[in-house]
């Protein structure tokens, strides 16, 4: 146990190391000229941030205070030194659309602007870390498909977002001590750690939704009715105080104890509409998020509906389902469904509330828990695909999400640098079901490669965030 658990940690952070030094290359003119020049640009913005972003062929930018605090980086920082009390230079209520724990995290950790996205990564591989011990208890995988699979999660393109001063890496924690709780039978870790959960991002809606339609599925099963109100209750019970709470800190400072919805309307246009178009104003999350649909929306959602087929031909039983008593294989199969729907109450969130803007939603799918969930739990169902089956399946996806990368949005049909986050995230995807026919030396070739690719695309969209560009997520 302990071993493997030191090279999970040492890899974690080789590759926090790596690109690093990666990103610290492309700063320098010589290798940003002889390299990323001849395919791509830089943006640039100036400082009064009023004249518009130019595309530039300039180096990587140099970190500092200001440039390190970019879009929500800037509203969570703000809320570390002011809290929610007004702002007098900005008028509004901006800051209440943004939820409490990471802000008041960073304030008593004292950790500095430069240095809170290594805090944040710090905790995003922590989550990495306990998710990929859990999930790949009891499975049929090797120990190199295990590791492969590790440094995958650790390479996502969108796990960027984990690098900036933003909440996502504190959420992705709090619901992998939340299943920790799960995993140890206690069941006050789990409310503990969903209240926290509940407090980093409003994803109390989403999630609990997602909770309801998961008791709904079983209830299928085992048709006990006073069994479906006791476990979900105990779910949503401490989402809502966590909620609650956040809400009360709103009242609090600002005396309107739904001021979170008014924010939404106000600041960010936030409302139901039917979409007329489909659209991104971000040139390189258009990509992964054209990906996510048809690779991860399409695939996960084939899975879910042929689990709740075999559950509805199976025949009723006596025993009641719970996530509460330790049982691993039941809990995996729980919260991979879960995920699912987590994954698409995230689409519509975005297609219906975001006026047809897809932005962000490779941010919220991948840079989440759910995906953690989802990739490592789906990796033993991958090997149980035939290769004609998986190929045929594939090339249908590629060719209509190529369709619509290049023709679909865009006012020049093309494939550039910018739609990288499509490319390799289905490298990605490729090697993880692949790795199965591959021996060790050609998975460590394969690895180191995607390892290269992706690292040198999550510097670039790190670039991109201290430009202050077209933000992806």
């Amino acid at each position: 146990m302990m071993k493997p658990l030191i090279y999970k940690i040492a890899i974690a952070i080789a590759l926090f190391l790596g690109t690093f030094i990666v990103f610290k290359l492309l700063q320098r003119p010589a290798v940003y000229n002889a390299t990323l020049k001849h395919i791509t640009y830089t943006y640039f913005t100036y400082a009064d941030n009023t004249t518009g972003i130019y595309k530039v062929d300039n180096p990587y930018s140099w970190r500092d205070n200001k440039n390190a605090l970019r879009w929500d980086g800037w509203d969570y920082y703000k809320i570390r030194v002011d809290y929610y009390h007004p702002d007098l230079k900005i008028k509004g209520t901006w800051k209440y659309g943004f939820f409490p724990l990471f802000p008041l995290l960073w304030k008593v950790s004292h950790i500095g602007v430069l240095y809170i996205g290594l805090f944040n990564y710090l905790l995003f591989g922590i989550a990495v870390i306990l998710f990929s011990i859990f999930l790949f208890k009891e499975t049929a995988l090797s120990y190199s498909e295990k590791i492969c699979t590790f440094v995958v999660a650790l390479i996502l393109p969108p796990v960027v977002t984990y690098y900036l001063p933003y909440a996502d890496a504190l959420s992705t924690l709090t619901f992998a001590l939340a299943l920790w709780g799960l995993f140890k039978k206690k069941y006050s870790l789990f409310f503990f750690f969903i209240l926290l959960f509940a407090m980093t991002r409003p994803m109390f809606l989403i999630v609990g939704l997602a909770f309801i339609i998961m008791e709904i599925y079983y209830l299928f099963k085992h048709r006990n009715f006073t069994h479906f109100i006791k476990e979900l209750s105990l779910k949503l019970f401490p989402l809502l105080l966590g909620t609650i709470i956040v809400f009360l800190m709103f009242w609090h400072s600002s005396g309107t104890f739904f001021i979170y919805f008014e924010s939404c309307a106000q600041n960010w246009n936030i409302g139901f509409s039917i979409p007329k178009k489909i659209f991104d104003w971000s040139l390189e999350g258009y990509g992964m998020n054209v990906f996510t649909i048809f690779f991860i929306l399409i695939p996960s959602s084939i899975l879910f509906i042929s689990n709740f087929i075999k559950l509805l031909r199976s025949e009723k039983t006596n025993d009641l389902p719970t996530v509460f008593k330790g049982d691993l294989s039941f809990i995996k199969e729980y919260f991979l469904n879960f995920s699912t729907v987590c994954f698409w109450g995230v689409f519509l969130y975005v297609l219906f509330f975001q006026n047809g803007s897809l932005n962000g939603l490779s941010r919220y799918i991948i840079a989440s828990p759910f995906m953690l969930i989802y990739l490592f739990g789906v990796i033993p169902l991958l090997k149980k695909i035939k290769a004609n089956h998986f190929n045929a399946f594939t090339v249908v996806l590629s060719m209509a999400g190529l369709y619509m990368l290049i023709f679909v949005f865009k006012q020049k049909p093309s494939i550039t640098f910018s739609d990288s986050g499509f490319f390799t995230l289905f490298l990605d995807f490729i090697f993880i079901y692949s790795m199965k026919y591959m021996k060790n030396y050609v998975k460590i070739i394969s690895l180191s490669i995607l390892v290269f690719y992706n690292v040198i695309w999550i510097t670039y969209l790190y670039n991109v965030y201290l430009c202050n560009g077209w933000i992806f997520t």
